[in-house]
C-alpha cells in the first residue's frame, strides 16, 4: 500500500471482527512506533500489547469502575450529565473489549528545552507551567509513535483508534500494568490506548476533514 493511500484509508474503527492478530503482525506495528521521531531522541514511550482476553477485560473493568465512580459524583450535581458520562464511556471507550488486541501506551515526562534554564534565573512559575503544558514536546513524540503504529496497522489491513477517553483511570491502569502486564520501568504514566483488529463490515466511516485552505497557508 502506498503511503498516501494508507493516510487516506486510516480511520477510527470501533467494531472489529473476531479474528486474531499474529505476534509477528503486532511486532510490525510496534516497530513502527519504535521508529518514530522524539524530542532529544528520548524515545519516551513504552507499549503493552494485550492479546490475553482475561487481562484485556480487566483493563475494561478498571475503566468501567472508575467511570461509575466519577458518574456518581457528577450525578449528585447534575443527573443528566452523570448519565451522559456513563453512556459516552459505553459507546466510545468500553467497546475495546471486543478488539483482538489492545495496546496501552505509556509515556515519560519530558522537560522542554529552556525550562531548566528559565527556572535557574527565577522565571515565574506560571510561565514555566505554560511552557510545560503548551509545548508538550514529550506528548508530541508519543503522538508521532501512535500515528506511525496506526498507519502501519492500516497498511497491514487492520483498523485502530486513538483513545484518550479513559485517561481519568490512569492511576488504576498504571497500577494494574505494573502488577500484571510487565510494566517494570519506572517513571511511566498512562497516556493513551489503541485497539487493533480487522474492521467489521458494519464499521462506520470517519467524518470528513476540513478543506486544506481552511487550516493552512503557504507564505511565499
Amino acid at each position: 500500500m502506498e503511503l498516501k493511500e494508507a493516510i487516506e484509508k486510516r480511520q477510527s474503527i470501533r467494531k472489529y471482527k473476531d479474528e486474531p492478530i499474529s505476534n509477528e503482525e503486532i511486532q510490525k506495528i510496534l516497530e513502527a512506533g519504535r521508529l518514530a521521531p522524539s524530542g532529544k531522541n528520548m524515545q519516551n514511550w513504552f507499549f503493552v500489547a494485550i492479546k490475553n482476553k482475561e487481562k484485556l477485560n480487566k483493563v475494561v473493568e478498571i475503566i468501567a469502575k472508575k467511570n461509575q465512580e466519577i458518574a456518581k459524583k457528577i450525578s449528585a450535581v447534575d443527573a443528566k450529565k452523570g448519565e451522559r458520562f456513563i453512556k459516552f464511556c459505553q459507546n466510545f471507550t468500553l467497546y475495546v473489549k471486543d478488539a483482538p488486541v489492545l495496546v496501552l501506551i505509556f509515556a515519560q515526562q519530558y522537560i522542554p528545552t529552556g525550562y531548566e534554564e528559565m527556572k535557574l534565573y527565577g522565571e515565574e512559575e506560571s510561565v514555566l507551567e505554560e511552557l510545560m503544558n503548551q509545548s508538550s514536546p514529550g506528548m508530541q513524540s508519543v503522538g508521532a509513535a501512535i500515528e506511525n503504529m496506526m498507519l502501519m496497522a492500516t497498511n497491514l489491513g487492520y483498523g485502530s483508534c486513538w483513545l484518550t477517553s479513559a485517561n481519568y483511570a490512569n492511576k488504576e491502569i498504571e497500577a494494574y500494568a505494573k502488577l500484571e502486564l510487565g510494566l517494570k520501568e519506572e517513571g511511566y504514566f498512562f497516556a493513551s490506548m489503541m485497539p487493533l483488529g480487522i474492521p467489521a463490515d458494519t464499521a462506520h466511516k470517519s467524518p470528513g476533514r476540513k478543506p486544506l485552505e481552511e487550516i493552512s497557508v503557504i507564505v511565499e
